[in-house]
């Protein structure tokens, strides 16, 4: 099995799905817009089971209708992500329609700026009663304040994208090590943190450490197809494969498909 956990989607039909781009990414979802029948094919064709459809908030911004609209279309294959302000008025009930109604498998909390890791704390009690994780979108200042409040927030899964884009050039940093100890923790491991790791060795070694410092199964590939678009799809699922040269099967198993399952576990059905 191989299970991609973060991979973003645009819509076919922008007179019902219309953009609402709100920074500057190079306009990717513009250059390279694809769809989920598109991303489907691209699976196959790369061998990969399974897809989580991580809100686009650069294209989409908080307009979730495509991304839980496709994930529902394809729940035998793949599980959505969705993205909204936690403190803005009425967001509580707007995620509790996506989960319940719309079945939404987690909500992306984006905090690249100064929002708030732990608050609204409703926002937290309520995700816990909907037992979905959350996806952090974060930079690696911040890991810091992340391992200082995990203990306090309710015991919601918590997955770091893309290891908040840390730096690897010695290895596995420090910052990122903080969260070593709170095992509800994962870490997206994508394209761009095999890049980073790539940059300064073998990618294999990069993935095998950090595999031994937080534990195969806390940690999960993901292409972030089509934002990265430099290479075609069946490369990055490649790639993947390859950085996990080094695990044994076991762990092997866990970077490319258990840990996604488990945080997922519609995607095991």
């Amino acid at each position: 099995m191989q299970v991609d956990t973060h991979t973003h989607v645009v819509a076919p039909d922008a007179s019902r799905y219309p953009l609402d781009a709100i920074d500057p990414t190079g306009g990717w979802y513009r250059e390279v817009p694809v769809t989920v029948d598109e991303l489907l094919a691209l699976l196959d064709e790369a061998q990969v089971d399974r897809a989580v459809l991580v809100q686009a908030v650069s294209a989409y911004h908080h307009d979730n209708r495509y991304v839980v609209d496709s994930a529902r279309r394809y729940g035998d294959r793949c599980a959505s992500v969705v993205c909204l302000d936690p403190a803005a008025p009425g967001a509580l009930a707007e995620l509790r329609t996506l989960v319940t109604d719309k079945g939404a498998g987690g909500l992306r909390w984006w905090a690249l700026a100064d929002e708030p890791l732990d608050a609204p704390r409703a926002a937290w009690d309520e995700l816990a009663r909907l037992r979905v994780p959350v996806v952090v979108t974060m930079f690696a200042a911040r890991l810091g304040e992340l391992a200082a409040i995990v203990p306090r927030l309710p015991a919601v899964p918590i997955a770091v994208d893309h290891c908040a884009f840390a730096d690897f050039s010695r290895g596995v940093p420090d910052d990122l090590r903080a969260l070593v100890d709170h095992p509800r923790v994962s870490l997206k491991v994508s394209t761009i943190v095999l890049d980073a790791m790539a940059d300064h060795g073998d990618v294999r070694d990069g993935v095998a450490e950090l595999a031994a410092c937080f534990g195969a199964d806390r940690l999960m590939w993901g292409s972030d197809f089509s934002q990265t678009h430099d290479r075609p799809y069946p490369e990055l699922a490649e790639y993947a494969r390859r950085a996990a040269g080094r695990l044994d099967a076991g762990a092997r198993e866990a970077f490319l498909a258990g840990t996604a399952m488990r945080l997922w576990p519609q995607l095991a059905r």
